[in-house]
This record gives structure tokens, C-alpha cells and sequence, in this order.
């Protein structure tokens, strides 16, 4: 049996670039609107450019906002993935609450790891699951337990 802890150090680790951007594409267009042109032929006038921008900064801010709500609900609940045999028990946040889920390591149908977000997503035939590396305690951890569904 073998353990890994799987807990955020920080919840706004990694999220306040998000969040300084979701706030400029919001407020900058309310402040100082702006068009887009190419040469003298107007592509988009400061109405339409304003309200794509207030829109995608909305967007933005919610989602970065969920991830951090995420981050604290698993960090309160100090998540632990445990590895017995094949069977794979790990924390899951819904809802603001953090459950226990469990997988069998010869169900995994494929698996991918995103460098750009650091995380690592494994296919189910009903249902897939993303685990973010930068919650593992080190990198060694991270790869340790990748390695394991590499062997499946």
C-alpha cells in the first residue's frame, strides 16, 4: 500500500495571473474603450469590443474562482490518494465537498499528462479524472505515482 499526499500548498498558487488578467478585460475596456481596426477599415467598434471583453474577463474570473474554491475544499480536508494493489483511492471536491473515489488500475482506458497545466488526466470508460501535479508534495512524488498507471 502506498500513500500520497495530495493537498495544495497554497489555494491562490498559480491562480493570480488568472485573476489579474480576468480583471483587466474587465475594467479596462469600462474605463478606456477601444475598436479594433486594420488600416482605416473599423473591424469592431468600442460597444462590441467592450462587451467581449467584460464577457471573456467574466468567464475567466468564474472559473479561476472555482479553482481556488476547489483548492481550499481539498486543502481543509488534507486529500490523500492511496494505492492498494490495483484499487486507487483519492479525493474528489463537488459541490464545495470532498469525497472519496476509488479506480481500478486495469480500467484505465488511456493516460495524458499536459505539461502546459501540469496535470495528468486519466480516461475511464464511464468517466475521466484530472489530478493536478503541483498538489503532489514534490515532483518525485508526481512522477512516482504516474509511473504506476504507465505499468497498465
Amino acid at each position: 500500500m502506498r500513500t500520497f499526499n495530495y493537498t495544495p500548498s497554497s489555494p491562490f498558487s498559480g491562480k493570480l495571473t488568472n485573476l489579474g488578467i480576468s480583471l483587466v478585460m474587465i475594467v479596462f475596456p469600462l474605463v478606456a474603450p477601444f475598436g479594433i481596426r486594420i488600416g482605416s477599415m473599423r473591424i469592431l467598434g468600442p460597444t462590441a469590443v467592450t462587451i467581449l471583453f467584460v464577457a471573456g474577463g467574466a468567464v475567466l474570473l468564474l472559473c479561476t474562482l472555482l479553482e481556488i474554491r476547489k483548492a481550499r475544499a481539498l486543502a481543509a480536508a488534507g486529500g490523500r490518494i492511496t494505492i492498494d494493489g490495483d484499487r486507487v483511492t483519492f479525493p474528489v471536491v463537488r459541490k464545495g465537498a470532498v469525497t472519496e473515489e476509488t479506480l481500478l488500475i486495469p480500467q484505465v482506458e488511456r493516460t495524458k499528462f499536459d505539461e502546459e497545466e501540469n496535470e495528468f488526466e486519466i480516461a475511464l470508460p464511464d468517466a475521466h479524472h484530472t489530478f493536478n501535479a503541483g498538489y503532489f508534495d514534490s515532483e518525485e512524488e508526481f512522477e512516482a505515482f504516474r509511473a504506476l498507471f504507465e505499468k497498465a
